[in-house]
């Protein structure tokens, strides 16, 4: 095995030990590029070949740090219980569950949180310019909106075409909620509730 490949070994070995510490489950099986996702014990990461520079690691630990405060924090029959019907619907609901649990990690973790910051910091940093607003799906500018306000992270891009195709509909849908959901972010069923509703309310025909 070469340097690099010890390297990659070792760090994966890291982010397995943080994973576990993180999301307490000190027992889970951590597997990198595995779809396996029939075990409840499990948690899956992607195997990034590469690792070539300093982002790329960190990509993954944000990664495994978001997957591990996932198994810590969100209850799957409370998340079943209220997750709305359709695909699209469904989506977004995963998105915000996500979300919740990242902002959850990030208020407690130090660490936690500047893996997370940096990793959205170098999304919306590097946007697709060449994107028009028609192709943006509404998954991503729906996240990128909720990370606006949880995590105060904006586009370097003033015309950011991530969000501006659902600028209205969201602001007319959720601005005035998002502070609501803030206050019962500890709270995964009231959250996920409300979240339901909200998605439930808007008009993606239009």
């Amino acid at each position: 095995m070469d340097e690099n490949e010890l390297l990659k070994e070792k760090f994966k070995t890291a982010v397995s030990s943080a994973a576990k510490a993180i999301s307490e489950k000190l027992d889970i099986e951590v597997n990198f590029g595995s779809n396996n996702l029939s075990k409840e014990n499990s948690l899956n990461l992607p195997e990034n070949p590469d690792l070539k520079n300093f982002q790329d690691f960190i990509n993954l630990r944000a990664f495994a740090d978001s997957a591990a405060l996932k198994l810590k924090y969100s209850n799957k029959k409370i998340y079943n219980k209220n997750q709305p019907s359709g695909a699209r619907a469904q989506s977004l609901y995963s998105i915000a569950e996500k979300i919740r649990c990242e902002k959850i990690g990030s208020n407690d973790l130090r660490g936690v949180k500047n893996n997370i910051f940096q990793y959205y910091q170098n999304i919306y940093k590097n946007i697709d310019q060449d994107k028009t607003e028609t192709e943006v799906p509404i998954a991503e500018a729906f996240e990128a909106y909720l990370v606006d306000y949880f995590f105060k992270i904006k586009s370097k891009n003033n015309n950011n075409k991530v969000k501006n195709r659902w600028q209205k509909l969201f602001d007319a849908n959720l601005k005035n909620k998002l502070k609501v959901l803030n206050n019962c972010i500890e709270n995964q069923n009231e959250f996920n509730h409300k979240v339901s509703e909200l998605i439930s309310k808007l008009d993606f025909e239009d």
